[in-house]
């Protein structure tokens, strides 16, 4: 379980990329659908050979497709999720679609609970309400100016959001995961979010003609190969072994709470440091009820540890 607690916070830390390429991507008025696009591309081309080199899966594996479906389907999810908050956020408030988006880790959370027997302890419960405190402290102190319709969009990212994390977290559950390496999942989800993509495009003229400007770039494959040298390593070693090891211990409902909290306090520090932004003493709250929210887990553990 040590190993699972430490993979998602570094995950979660590493979603920090994503901050970077938003920012090379607004320079230049790139769509960020189509730099994940790319990085779909991209990854599937890194991904492919390491499988090989690692040796190709039994396909015969018990629930080895039940899995790869699972995590295609998420992948879907995730493209979907970025595109409608995009949307949500052209017309505001920026703050509340943010963490009602954001909100969407309670799922996995909850089915793990639910369906799959995890059980609740005192740690789990207050690790989750700091961040809910967080979220909604981040929700009423940041730019909330409303320019136009909304929470339409901002209602289907956070289910996306919901079905995403879920379809990611659930095949640790199941039977045969295993014998389903880090790798080829990784490669999975890439396929769905080139998947996602593809069927964003059938419903949306504005991205089509897009991708047929900004494709063409080659700053566009650059931010998404350094999306990729980040992405493939962190779902490849550590996201999918991690929540693997998490559900193994019998705690892999913790597994998003971990990874979210993770990526606020490192996204905030972002901001603070590096973009120069400033924080009011609220918001200083909630960026140490992030980091309390890793520590009771953290803490419950080691302390399980040392007593036996």
């Amino acid at each position: 379980m040590t190993f699972g607690i430490i993979a998602m916070i570094l995950v979660g830390a590493s979603w920090i990329i994503w901050g970077f390429a938003a920012g090379a991507a607004g320079k230049r008025n790139f769509s960020m659908g189509l730099i994940v696009a790319a990085s779909a591309v991209i990854g599937i081309l890194i991904t492919i050979p390491s499988i090989f080199m690692q040796g190709l899966p039994d396909f015969s594996t018990q629930n080895l497709w039940l899995i790869t479906a699972l995590v295609i389907t998420g992948g879907v999810f995730n493209y979907l999720q970025l595109q409608w908050m995009g949307r949500a956020m052209k017309f505001g408030p920026n703050g509340i679609i943010w963490s009602i988006i954001q909100l969407g880790f309670i799922c996995p959370f909850a089915v793990g609970i639910m369906f799959f027997n995890v059980p609740m302890s005192w740690s789990f419960a207050v690790a989750v309400l700091l961040v809910i405190a967080a979220l909604v402290i981040f929700a009423f102190t940041a730019d909330n100016e409303s320019r136009g319709k909304w929470l339409l969009w901002t209602i289907l990212s956070f289910f996306a959001t919901c079905s995403c994390q879920s379809l990611q977290n659930i095949p640790s559950y199941i039977k045969g995961v295993d014998s389903v390496s880090g790798s080829w999942r990784t490669l999975a989800f890439f396929a769905g979010l080139l998947l996602g993509f593809f069927i964003y495009c059938i419903f949306d003229r504005n991205i089509r003609s897009e991708a047929v400007l900004q494709l063409k770039s080659k700053y566009i494959w650059l931010i998404a190969l350094f999306i990729d040298v980040v992405e493939v390593a962190t779902c490849s070693l550590l996201l999918y072994p991690g929540m693997d090891a998490l559900a193994k211990a019998g705690q892999g409902a913790i597994a998003t709470q971990l990874m979210t909290a993770s990526s606020i306090v490192c996204f905030e520090l972002y901001a603070v440091c590096w973009l120069k932004e400033k924080r009011n003493a609220w918001q200083i709250i909630a960026l140490a009820a992030c980091l309390a929210s890793i520590v009771a887990v953290s803490f419950t553990h080691v302390l399980g540890l040392i007593t036996g």
